[in-house]
Formats: structure tokens, C-alpha cells, sequence
């Protein structure tokens, strides 16, 4: 009668750990940075690196941290698990501080906060997200698989907003169509 109350002690750890190499197995790298449910978002130094090994269409998130707005987005929108899943896997994404301090170099060239407008904003931000001399936030600027602009589209997106933009670049429906043409069509 001892031995079988023992015998469970000693089963238990290995039904944990078994349980644990199930698990394991079943999130194997790859299938979950696919399905998270949460947008994988990368910095510039890790989206220009990943660029050389797997080029990808780029999303750009132009925020700042005093943003309503961009929190708003951050909450609701880049939370939908369905388009998270679905710029993980057609995008590489990428938050940019636009009022962010620190220098950054890209396509040779560095660039830095500075004083536009009788406002402080990054450089690489202003040359991405500025349209008819002004920069709003949040602000979503899509780059091609060669990071040259493709669309900036200032202000606050929905799910559904977002989707449309996303799926629009995603599905390379702008190889055929105009983003007006789309959008009027419904999509």
C-alpha cells in the first residue's frame, strides 16, 4: 500500500514534464511568431537585417509617447489578433518614435531630432510621414521590400481601416489598382 502512495509521487514530476515537451513541441519557433496574436514589432536595425535574409513589404507605426491617439491605436487596433496575425506574416513591423532622440542611420544617411515647423520631430520620421509640409500622429507609412515609401496615411485607424490598408499592400493589390479605386470599390 506504501509503494503505490509513492508511486504517484514519482509519476507526477514526469506527467509535469511530459507536459511540458507537449507544449513545447506544439509552439515549435515559427508557427507561433505567426500566430501570437500580438504584432511582432521590430526596431530599424532588426527590420534593415531581416531585409537581406527575407525582403518584406514594411508597416510603419509613426507615434509619440505623449499620442492619445497612438495609445488609442496601440490598445485597440494593433490588438486585433486577426490583423496582428496577419502583418506578422506579410510584414515586417516597425514602431518609430517620431520625437525619439536617438540618432539613426539609414540608407547611409543619419538622422536625428531636430527643429521642423517650430516642432521637434526625427528626421527619418518627417521624411516618411510629412504630407503638404506637415506631420500628424499617429501616422502608418508603408515601405516596399526596398524601404521606399510607398503610402503615408496620417491618423487614427480602426481595425477595419487598418485591415483595408494592410491588405491593400499585403495582397499586392496595388500592383492593379489605386488606393481610391479600392476604397471606392469596397474593397
Amino acid at each position: 500500500m506504501k509503494l503505490q502512495k509513492y508511486t504517484w509521487l514519482l509519476l507526477f514530476p514526469a506527467l509535469i514534464a511530459s507536459a511540458f515537451a507537449v507544449t513545447s513541441f506544439m509552439n515549435a519557433p515559427g508557427e507561433t511568431e505567426q500566430n501570437t496574436g500580438s504584432i511582432k514589432w521590430m526596431t530599424l536595425e532588426e527590420v534593415q537585417a531581416a531585409q537581406k535574409k527575407e525582403p518584406r513589404l514594411v508597416i510603419v507605426d509613426l507615434y509619440t509617447t505623449w499620442c492619445v491617439w497612438c495609445t488609442k491605436m496601440e490598445s485597440s487596433t494593433f490588438s486585433d489578433a486577426t490583423l496582428a496575425n496577419y502583418i506578422n506574416k506579410n510584414f515586417y513591423a516597425l514602431k518609430f518614435d517620431a520625437e525619439g532622440s536617438a540618432p539613426v542611420t539609414f540608407n547611409g544617411k543619419t538622422y536625428e531630432l531636430t527643429n521642423i515647423n517650430n516642432r521637434n520631430v526625427h528626421q527619418l520620421a518627417w521624411e516618411w510621414g510629412n504630407v503638404n509640409n506637415r506631420i500628424g500622429y499617429p501616422t502608418i507609412v508603408v515601405l516596399d521590400e526596398k524601404m521606399n515609401k510607398l503610402q503615408t496615411s496620417p491618423g487614427f485607424k480602426d481595425a477595419d481601416a487598418m485591415e483595408a490598408l494592410v491588405k491593400f499592400y499585403g495582397d499586392k493589390i496595388y500592383k492593379t489598382k489605386s488606393w481610391q479605386d479600392y476604397i471606392s470599390s469596397g474593397r
